[in-house]
């Protein structure tokens, strides 16, 4: 099975992904998006949020599910360091994979001391080992229409301190001024979850864990966690966004098959998507992709009418 995903957030005042500091100065992440205005493409620099930050919020979900499931997870991930394996397992004190030479016994041993690496992949260039991740997150940003919507600003800060505790620690920088930027946008994030390569080897021959099932129910409800609750980010503590969830599409597949970005009219993007995933399941002979959707005050399937919506 093969999950897709495709949501849109309308998010105000958010700092979820700063990049740098220039003395007192925090800049948030930007990144280039080329779109067609009257026939001329353009480029403009949008606020923006990594697919890293994203897969770095989802793989610590499904950290405190897997635990809460007695599903096995590694020393350093409980503690929220995701560092996976890689040319020396130094790091990894309790592994018992380091003597392992074979790459489908090494990718297994991995595997079955740690569900995120399951997730999320790993490659060790020692032992000739790769494994995919299954999940993949894009970069959030700006949908395509709503790209002059979206802006960036400065919020002003003091960090406040008495003149006695600046007398007694002689520093003056104790009080100071700073600024961070924050960004409001139009969201969009897409990506997919191959629940199939869930607790299975990808080297041959292939294997699977015992705890496949449940594995992949966990892997499937720490992403439904993730992009419903938006529990991703930095900041959360003191610049948690204003966050409305304006549409979430998600399809479920034999083969691989991608949701396109939720972008413009929605029922031409739901024509679309319908379309697609006809062709889709023509061209290679399989079931047609089953779709659902949520759009605010609406729900349904792509195969329902556009006026024949469910209210909620």
């Amino acid at each position: 099975m093969w999950i897709s995903f495709s949501v849109r957030y309308l998010v105000n005042v958010e700092d979820l992904n700063n990049v740098e500091s220039a003395g007192n100065y925090v800049r948030h992440r930007r990144a280039p998006i080329v779109f067609k205005e009257k026939d001329v493409y353009t480029v403009s620099y949008v606020p923006a949020v990594s697919g890293e930050m994203i897969a770095h919020g989802y793989q610590m979900n499904l950290v405190e599910l897997a635990l809460q499931r007695n599903l096995p997870v590694d020393d350093l991930a409980k503690q929220g360091i995701l560092i996976k394996r890689g040319a020396d397992d130094k790091v990894h004190e309790n592994t018992k994979c380091k003597d392992i030479d074979d790459a489908s016994e090494y990718e297994m041993c991995v595997i079955s001391e740690d569900v995120v690496e399951d997730v999320a992949g790993f490659m060790n260039p020692n032992k000739l080992v790769k494994r995919v991740s299954n999940i993949a997150f894009s970069y959030m940003v700006p949908a395509i229409d709503a790209v002059k919507a979206s802006t960036i600003s400065s919020q002003f800060h003091v960090r406040y301190a008495n003149k006695e505790l600046m007398d007694k620690y002689k520093n003056e920088n104790l009080q100071s001024l700073y600024n961070i930027e924050t960004a409001s946008a139009s969201y969009v994030l897409t990506g997919y979850l191959n629940i199939s390569g869930v607790g299975r080897t990808q080297n041959y021959p292939i294997k699977e864990v015992n705890d496949k099932k449940n594995r992949e129910r966990t892997a499937l409800d720490a992403l439904m966690i993730t992009i419903t609750q938006f529990l991703f980010g930095a900041k959360l503590t003191r610049f948690k966004p204003i966050v409305d969830i304006e549409a979430i599409f998600v399809s479920s597949s034999e083969k691989p098959f991608n949701l396109p970005p939720v972008t413009g009219d929605i029922k031409k993007y739901i024509e679309l998507v319908n379309s697609t995933a006809e062709s889709f399941a023509n061209m290679l002979k399989v079931n047609k992709p089953v779709i659902k959707y949520y759009l605010k005050e609406e729900k349904g399937n792509v195969n329902t009418p556009v006026d024949a919506f469910m209210v909620m």
